[in-house]
């Protein structure tokens, strides 16, 4: 035993020397505290984990440190029409390398040349999200990865908008950022000092942090929503340059003695109080729930008596509430209530609104569908049943309507299916997200893109 005491004892004077150098190392932080100082704040942070990201640590772990590509896979449910599957063509990709790309499906009975730019969770080498640009032929020409930098919660969101010269928005994580066509980020937007109070109200007063559902780009502008409230964002900056509250619209309503809003309020709250910052006080849970904002285009404006091109028409799911505003005087010149249930992606077509309306408390089960608002009357028509393409989504949603072609684009979100067909129910492109056979990774957003703007966009490119 006493051959042994020396060993011990130079362990024990080592352990202590240890012990005294990291007390000076906090203390006085010598020699290698300034080193050690960052890695160790981020493992702290780590641990401690994002007040939007509720995963527990070991979650966390396997999705940030362990990076598993395919976390966002499911089991998708048999496509009701039986149309043969092709291998989607890869070789001419650009774009950062996405794993088993080459596993995706496709399937297109349209001899017109296009593109769609569809959004959704790709297993790029480190982030779940992003987008590809696909032909009616297959054939995968290009590739975007969404990694913010900073983190708002833990989910790809489903916005997607793509500006008059090629630059793609997104709100992957609660983040709206602003993508090149030809790679590389343009900016993020600011919260513009707000997070803190985000984190504090978010959940309660609109279930999601940060800037949330679908982006519109109109005009120079993206619209969307940060928080509660329908902000405008320039094209080329990022700067937050309108922001239109939800205290505010309550205020035009009760001006004009519409109670739209009050359904979730308390049962006896005085509007006279009511201001940004006990909103959240007087609500219940999720009040309101706003997830699209559309702007009325010169266009379009044409087809409507009692509308302007500058009008705003906004979703509201938690209210079954769709309405039409004026933002520059506070006009609430249509709203519609009750006539969808949970509905998402409210947009102006030529005379009428049309709604994906999410339908999941029908008697016969969900059943989502494209719904058509008459705006001189209450009347409502389905024009399309998104049953007959095996979509049965409850939450989520969004499509894009030529209703002069009478074509419809759909992502479904819940099989990994990106869908474009005619009003018929015939569908004449579909993109399946495979990266192996029966597992299919979510998306989120399609939309198209001419090939004349692709052309265009490419030419800038240095390839």
């Amino acid at each position: 035993m006493k051959k042994y005491l020396p060993l011990f004892g130079i362990v024990w004077l080592t352990a202590l020397a240890g012990f005294l150098w990291g007390a000076a190392m906090v203390r006085y932080e010598v020699f290698p505290a300034r080193l050690l100082k960052p890695p160790l704040k981020q493992l702290i942070g780590f641990w401690r984990g994002h007040p939007a990201d509720r995963r527990p640590f070991l979650q966390r772990l396997r999705g940030e440190l362990v990076f598993d590509p395919f976390y966002y896979a499911i089991d998708p449910a048999p496509f009701p029409m039986r149309h043969r599957l092709a291998p989607v063509d890869t070789s001419a990709y650009r774009g950062p390398a996405i794993r088993s790309l080459d596993q995706a499906r496709y399937y297109s009975a349209t001899d017109r040349g296009e593109y769609f730019l569809i959004y959704g969770s790709f297993a790029f080498a480190d982030t779940h999200w992003g987008a590809i640009l696909i032909s009616t032929e297959g054939r995968i020409v290009r590739g975007w990865s969404m990694k913010p930098q900073k983190y708002a919660n833990p989910n790809g969101n489903i916005g997607l908008a793509l500006s008059r010269n090629g630059a793609l928005a997104t709100n992957t994580h609660g983040v709206l950022a602003s993508y090149g066509w030809c790679g590389g980020k343009n900016w993020e937007a600011d919260w513009g000092g707000r997070l803190a109070a985000d984190e504090r109200t978010g959940d309660r007063l609109h279930g999601t942090r940060g800037f949330h559902h679908d982006i519109l780009y109109h005009a120079g502008r993206f619209h969307t929503f940060l928080g509660s409230e329908i902000v405008s964002v320039d094209e080329h900056t990022g700067e937050i340059e309108e922001r239109i509250h939800m205290v505010e619209l309550m205020r035009w309503a009760r001006d004009q003695n519409l109670g739209i809003f009050d359904a979730r309020l308390s049962e006896f709250y005085d509007p006279r109080k009511l201001n940004k910052d006990n909103l959240a006080d007087m609500a219940l849970t999720n009040p309101f729930h706003p997830n699209k904002v559309d702007v009325l285009s010169e266009e379009l404006a044409g087809h409507f008596d009692r509308f302007k091109a500058g009008d705003r028409l906004v979703s509201m799911r938690v209210l079954n509430l769709v309405f039409v505003f004026r933002p520059e005087t506070g006009e609430i010149p249509w709203y519609r209530y009750g006539l969808t249930s949970r509905q998402h992606d409210a947009t102006f077509q030529r005379g009428y609104i049309a709604v994906f309306d999410n339908n999941p408390y029908a008697n016969a089960g969900p059943s989502p569908r494209i719904l058509r608002l008459g705006v001189e009357d209450h009347g409502r028509s389905v024009l399309f049943d998104l049953r007959t393409w095996g979509v049965t989504m409850p939450v989520r949603g969004n499509f894009e309507l030529d209703d002069e072609r009478r074509r419809l684009l759909f992502s479904d979100d819940d099989n990994g299916r990106a869908l474009v067909g005619r009003l018929s129910g015939k569908p004449t492109f579909l993109f399946e997200n495979r990266v192996e056979s029966g597992k299919n990774l979510v998306l989120r957003n399609i939309t198209r893109v001419s090939p004349k703007q692709v052309a265009e966009w490419n030419a800038q490119c240095d390839e």
